[in-house]
């Protein structure tokens, strides 16, 4: 692919023969992550003087390093599918975005710049080279082809209305005051801040009249009561289906909050991967303190065939030690064959030969239904994600618009709107970025007429 490497792309700063230190901008974009590169990009193709602002040295650094640096970008997931799996009371406001900018755009407009995707787990995609970062540059690419203006270094500590919106902060060093007629806020959440996520956006939000919902991690790992995860730290599985539920005397007879499969990881703190980081959503949507987690370990082996292959195996190494026995056995790695070794024994390693048909159907039951108690999620900026943000009733999801505060747009992660693993936070991000950004350029221009205040008793 053309290579448009971060150290040069600090500062573009003149586009579509605009100064953004010395005139007013049609767009100004706070937040050059995904939804602020799709903002500017969106806003420029419609025509509008635009100056993208990011705070980082660099922009797009949280699309770099998403999914462990290979960025699950998006899926094959048509509109209504996407809003069906998104799992958030909110997915539906997305359907405007994502009618402006479907995932078949996103992937003709990074293929131009020779991103290529490949769909792994079903429908998620992936980049085919392994390298988030080569999103990122095809962003930073296309935004300056579209005519944008990127300034970076650009620390904005006040948003505030006048006949223009004046952007007050440090620009390259330099305290300053920039102007625009339209804004779209895509500084994300307040997760992985070292990124950029600052939460700055929230603040603006509440002071131009926005209420924001309560923030909260989401996608992120569970926080457990038992000990025994920690001294497996570092182990995951592939495959297992995770089951949330009530804690408590009736738990077993209630059903299930949520059920996911998928890789899962043993951590200092508890557990997580992507079937445990779907699960903390449905967590803190519930608005529990506590819950139960059960895991099974093998979900396509029925338990009567797995007793069978147990009791064969046993019997095959009377001699051995359980864990030893058991090695290879389903690819189970050593340390968790030992971990079930002890959970069945407190004194002793027993010896496979010597288990009881009791202790056999104890380790059964660790395979298929491994317990755990749930007693929190890890803290918000170690979410992949937040939770909550600017509130929808106060927010036109056909332009992404303020009813409250006509000229402001919001997109991306700042939004009310969380969604589950698989590239669909992405999506999102890139789809109301894009829908913001073309909405403010024509508000800008004069091509769509101004809105009627909402008051704030009508709001929903």
């Amino acid at each position: 692919m053309r290579q448009v490497s971060a150290k040069v792309i600090p500062c573009i700063e003149r586009a579509m023969d605009l100064n953004p230190a010395t005139e007013t901008a049609d767009v100004a974009v706070i937040g050059a992550g995904a939804a602020g590169l799709l903002a500017g990009i969106g806003a420029a193709r419609a025509g509008a003087r635009t100056v993208v602002y990011e705070r980082m040295a660099t922009p797009a650094r949280k699309i770099a390093i998403a999914g462990g640096g290979r960025c699950n970008f998006t899926n094959t997931l048509d509109a209504r599918a996407f809003v069906r799996r998104f799992g958030d009371t909110h997915a539906a406001k997305l359907g405007h975005a994502l009618r402006a900018f479907s995932n078949d755009e996103l992937l003709a407009l990074l293929a131009r710049h020779g991103v290529e995707g490949q769909v792994e787990r079903g429908y998620r995609i992936f980049t085919k080279s392994g390298r988030g970062s080569d999103v990122a540059e095809a962003l930073v690419a296309e935004l300056k082809e579209a005519g944008a203006a990127l300034v970076c270094d650009a620390r904005i500590s006040a948003l505030r209305r006048g006949a223009a919106f004046i952007l007050e902060g440090r620009f390259g060093g330099c305290d300053e005051r920039r102007k625009a007629r339209t804004v779209v806020v895509c500084t994300g959440g307040l997760s992985y801040p070292t990124t950029g996520s600052s939460g700055d956006g929230y603040a603006w939000a509440r002071a131009l009249g926005h209420t924001v919902t309560p923030l909260r991690a989401a996608l992120v790992g569970l926080t457990v009561e038992e000990t025994w995860p920690a001294a497996l730290q570092g182990l995951s599985w592939p495959d297992a289906e995770a089951a949330l539920g009530r804690h408590g005397r009736d738990a077993h007879a209630t059903k299930p909050l949520g059920v996911e499969r998928g890789e899962i990881l043993f951590t200092h703190f508890g557990i997580s991967g992507p079937a445990i980081l779907d699960l903390s959503n449905v967590l803190v949507a519930s608005g529990l303190q506590r819950a139960a987690l059960t895991v099974d370990f093998l979900p396509d082996v029925r338990r009567e065939e797995l007793d069978a292959q147990l009791l064969a195996r046993l019997r095959q190494y009377p001699n051995r030690t359980v864990a030893r026995a058991l090695e290879g056995f389903m690819r189970m790695p050593p340390r968790l064959l030992e971990h079930f070794e002890t959970a069945l024994e407190a004194g002793g390693s027993p010896l496979a030969g010597r288990l009881t048909k009791e202790a056999r159907q104890r380790l059964l039951g660790l395979l298929k239904q491994t317990s755990l108690v749930v007693n929190g999620t890890r803290s918000v900026e170690h979410g992949e994600v937040t939770a909550g943000g600017v509130a929808w009733g106060e927010i036109e999801p056909a332009t992404l618009e303020s009813r409250v505060c006509p000229s402001l747009f919001f997109a991306g992660e700042i939004l009310d709107v969380a969604g589950r693993c698989g590239g669909f936070n992405l999506q999102a991000a890139f789809s109301t970025g894009f829908l913001a950004g073309r909405s403010a350029a024509r508000r800008a221009l004069g091509r769509i007429p101004e809105p009627t205040e909402t008051p704030r008793s009508h709001r929903a």
